[in-house]
């Protein structure tokens, strides 16, 4: 089947969402954004009749460090290929820098710019356009390159695995929401965007943004041109009562051969070998879902998520939960104080099914972690050392892998790559 038909219906799902944007009469933030004025307060701006412009930034400089000794004597080419190195090092994780543009309070143009060592990105650039038209109604609209409309605050530097393979990367998106207060305490909210498919890709399982190895797992990369590229919808339903927040959200596309098919068949070792598999499909349906508890009042923040996925003939299920509490004081100095723990787990369903080829996608080599179930712990804690503008943070990960095939009798190969993570972070 031809796949330009897709395309086609694609484009025009999208040009519709941005005619029905701009004849809305659009207070209501559509993705997350680290940047907002909820977790970045503006302290620089610049005016201009109408017009405000607010520059906010951070910088984190961090000491990773993977279990086991490093260097020329314990160092060997599959430990820096897989993980990194073991050596304990210093680099900059981030320097970003985030620039909102507002007119009246009603139309903002947001931009995010993160830098690296040795590279530089714009992390998202996007209109909103946002109102309150009574007292019990708000919506509101953005266009751009910006986070998923699943996307939340994760209270940690390194993000949970399924935020890595679901929502942690930007998508080119138009995108509405309308929010309905019930009563001071409760509110109904519901998101809808219309995105063009991000690519699959591997992305490092561990913290560091430079010394990533191999040991990857399948993500939704940023959002990128390529050949067959077609839509994708974003749903997301949350409702809000007393602290608790429960949400609901899915998105479904379609992935083709480039950026797609492809990347499953070169990832996944033993992809072609699995039954169902066709050297002839140019195109799969790609989906993935799942819902969200969250509880945060009196310092206390508690959250579980879980989430399902299928691409093509790949199915997962992942999940985390986390709570943490935060102690604060009125001073200048030592305000703040937050210890967070968190649990994690992700399977990748039927890995160890024996194919009638006499194989497993999932098999202990090095070079198939991506077939791998993972668990991990996490344990952190931050403390703010000047108001909130420089704190540290100090978070450790215990990687739990499960490489086992009981249906070739192979027993689980346990690896050592716990991950320590101490950093300091300057806000402005």
């Amino acid at each position: 089947m031809s796949h330009k038909p897709h395309i086609s219906a694609g484009l025009l799902a999208f040009g519709a969402f941005l005619l029905s944007f701009f004849s809305l009469p659009v207070h209501e933030a559509q993705a997350f954004d680290e940047f907002d004025t909820e977790h970045a307060p503006p302290r620089f701006t610049l005016d201009y009749k109408a017009l405000t412009l607010e520059i906010k930034g951070r910088a984190r400089v961090g000491l990773h460090d993977l279990q086991g000794d490093g260097g020329p004597k314990y160092d060997s080419p599959t430990d820096t290929a897989t993980i990194g190195t073991r050596s304990p090092f210093v680099e900059l994780d981030s320097f970003e820098l985030a620039f909102r543009l507002n007119w009246k309070e009603f139309l903002w143009l947001n931009a995010n710019v993160a830098f690296l060592t040795d590279s530089t990105s714009l992390s998202a650039i996007y209109f909103e356009y946002k109102q309150q038209l009574e007292t019990w109604f708000s919506h509101g609209a953005e266009l751009g390159y910006q986070n998923s409309l699943a996307a939340t605050h994760r209270h940690t530097v390194r993000y949970p695995l399924i935020a890595t393979n679901y929502w942690k990367n930007p998508e080119y998106h138009a995108a509405y929401g309308a929010k309905f207060e019930f009563t001071e305490n409760t509110t109904l909210s519901l998101y809808g965007s219309v995105a063009f498919m991000r690519p699959l890709k591997s992305e490092p399982i561990h913290g560091s943004p430079t010394y990533a190895g191999s040991y990857k797992t399948l993500s939704y990369g940023s959002a990128k041109p390529f050949s067959g590229n077609s839509a994708s919808g974003t749903l997301l339903l949350r409702l809000q009562t007393y602290g608790v927040t429960a949400e609901a959200f899915g998105n479904i596309g379609q992935i083709t051969t480039k950026k797609g098919i492809d990347t499953l068949v070169s990832d996944y070792p033993y992809y072609r070998s699995l039954d169902g598999f066709d050297s002839a499909e140019t195109e799969a349906l790609a989906w993935w879902a799942g819902g969200r508890l969250a509880y945060n009042g009196y310092g206390v923040h508690v959250m579980g998520e879980c989430i399902a996925s299928q691409e093509q003939l790949i199915k997962r299920i992942g999940m985390y939960a986390q709570a943490s509490y935060t102690w604060q004081r009125d001073a200048e100095y030592l305000n703040t104080f937050e210890i967070l723990a968190r649990y994690e787990q992700t399977w990748l369903q039927d890995a160890t099914r024996l194919n009638t080829s006499g194989t497993t996608l999932r098999t202990p080599d090095v070079n198939n972690a991506i077939s791998w179930d993972h668990q991990v712990i996490t344990l952190a804690g931050r403390l703010n050392l000047i108001e909130d503008i420089l704190s540290i943070r100090l978070e450790y990960s215990f990687f739990l892998e499960n490489n086992a095939v009981p249906s070739k009798d192979i027993q689980n190969q346990s690896v050592d790559d716990n991950e320590l993570l101490l950093q300091i972070e300057a806000r402005y």
